[in-house]
């Protein structure tokens, strides 16, 4: 009898420290708010586990619509941590009544005027209190290079200088990358590597800057850090 209750001690002996940190790198980060549930330690082995073994990595979000009616959209997200796809269910209200939903939906559109310049592939960014738009237009139609700003203090648009001459034939998302700081956006050709800055106070354009640290690079893609492109900035134009 007692052979037996050792056994079976044995077998519910509780999993802590490094060997549950361990198990927990191989769960799936959804399934790790469950975990964080289960006791004190649990929830600190989780924790411990996403800041020193298997940490959190940028999810890739795509957007997909449907090109026949009733063009139905769906979003799917992939999570390069736990290696797994999880599709995002949109959200809806079920304490308002539809007409409720409408005149919401309503009043939000009569606050927000439409940009004055229809664009299929623009760059978007946030620079402190204004929306930047630029580029992404229909050449046939309008001005390809084209840049307005959005107040989200005052709710009103604005013009700005046109996008700087030499990308006219590269001036979407497709072909630039965008960073911003606290005062300006930083646009880079991918192929290039030119960059230019926009301050969206002056609405004007400065460079172009070589940032490339090798000229033999194929394609560039930047971030920002504050103090690192101010230096960078600083260097070039010396």
């Amino acid at each position: 009898m007692a052979k037996h209750q050792t056994v079976a001690d044995e077998e519910e002996a509780p999993i802590h420290g490094d060997v549950l940190e361990a198990i927990l790198t191989h769960v799936p980060l959804i399934d790790l708010v469950r975990a964080c549930h289960v006791s004190t330690s649990w929830k600190g082995a989780v924790f411990s586990s996403l800041r020193h073994l298997n940490p959190v990595k940028p999810w890739l979000i795509v957007h997909a619509q449907s090109t026949r009616y009733p063009y139905t959209t769906t979003s799917h997200a992939y999570d390069p941590r736990s290696h797994v796809w999880v599709d995002i269910e949109q959200l809806r209200s079920t304490t308002s009544r539809p007409s409720d939903r409408r005149a919401r939906i309503c009043s939000t559109c009569r606050a927000r005027s439409a940009p004055l310049v229809w664009r299929p592939d623009p760059i978007v960014a946030l620079v402190g209190e204004r929306v930047v738009i630029a580029g992404g237009a229909c050449d046939f139609g309008d001005d390809p290079l084209a840049v307005e700003t959005y107040d989200l203090t005052t709710r009103a648009w604005d013009t700005c200088d046109d996008m700087p001459a030499i990308l006219k034939d590269s001036c979407a998302s497709t072909w630039l990358s965008v960073a911003v700081d606290k005062s300006k956006m930083y646009v880079m050709e991918k192929c290039s590597g030119a960059t230019h800055s926009f301050d969206p106070i002056t609405k004007t354009w400065q460079g172009p800057y070589d940032l490339r640290p090798d000229q033999n690079v194929f394609s560039s893609i930047i971030g920002c850090s504050w103090w690192v492109w101010s230096e960078r900035l600083r260097m070039s134009k010396a």
